[in-house]
C-alpha cells in the first residue's frame, strides 16, 4: 500500500474520531458542534478519496495495515 494513501486513511479515521467527540462534547454543553461536524466530515471525506484512489478497494483488514504504514512514514 502507498504510504500516501495509508497516511490519508490513517488520518481520516482519526480525524473522524476526534470530530464525533468533539460535536458530542459541545451538544452536551449546548454549544454549536460545527468544528466537530466539519472535522467528520472532513475525516470521511479522506477516507472515501483514499478508497476511489485504491485500484483493489479497501476492505476492513487494511485498515491496521494502514495505520503502521503511517506510523512509519511518520518517523521515517
Amino acid at each position: 500500500m502507498d504510504p500516501n494513501l495509508a497516511s490519508m486513511i490513517a488520518g481520516g479515521i482519526v480525524l473522524s474520531i476526534l470530530g464525533i467527540i468533539r460535536a458530542l462534547n459541545a451538544s452536551i454543553e449546548d454549544r454549536s458542534a460545527r468544528l466537530g461536524k466539519g472535522l467528520f466530515v472532513l475525516g470521511i471525506g479522506m477516507v472515501a478519496w483514499s478508497r476511489i484512489m485504491t485500484p483493489a478497494g479497501l476492505m476492513i483488514s487494511d485498515i491496521p495495515q494502514a495505520f503502521l504504514i503511517a506510523v512509519v512514514a511518520l518517523v521515517k
